[in-house]
């Protein structure tokens, strides 16, 4: 009941006019970690938009989730640097631990994210888990990262 009420102070905080849609649908999303179908049909209604509109403006942008994170989300840096010192690796690694591959969206408990380059060139390759950046990952390093983490 918590959620409806919070969805329902996040709409009155905006007029009901399409051009709040979008700052809506980003401040849901920031607060639920995504959009689900009961929000998103909230919203289509708040606003008197049809639910395909609301699901077109959520999909378009990567910052807004239209579907349940997974329990534990792996961002693998694949630019340049990380990419040429063994991200590509890495990522198999990761693949090869929990039996998934990378950008499958099936699993609910674990994501493998490839990344573009981060800025951190010098600190490559970089993985990130649940928001914990790790640097100068190698193919055996990774196993004990994921042990943290399973």
């Amino acid at each position: 009941m918590q959620k409806n009420s919070t969805v329902e102070k996040i709409l009155l905080e905006y007029d009901s006019e399409a051009q709040n849609l979008l700052p809506v649908l980003k401040k849901v999303s920031a607060s639920f970690g995504y959009i689900s179908e009961i929000v998103a049909e909230k919203i289509a209604s708040y606003f008197e938009l049809p639910l395909s509109k609301v699901y077109e403006t959520a999909s378009f942008y990567d910052l807004i989730k239209i579907k349940k994170p997974a329990i534990l989300t792996i961002k693998i840096c694949s630019g340049g640097d990380c990419g040429l010192d063994g991200s590509s690796a890495i990522i198999q690694e990761v693949e090869n631990y929990f039996g998934i591959k990378s950008e499958d969206e099936f699993n609910p408990k674990v994501r493998l994210e490839k990344i573009s380059c981060l800025g951190r060139c010098a600190e490559g390759p970089i993985v990130i888990v649940n928001g914990k950046i790790y640097e100068k990952v190698t193919k055996s390093s990774i196993h004990r990262i994921l042990a943290e983490w399973s």
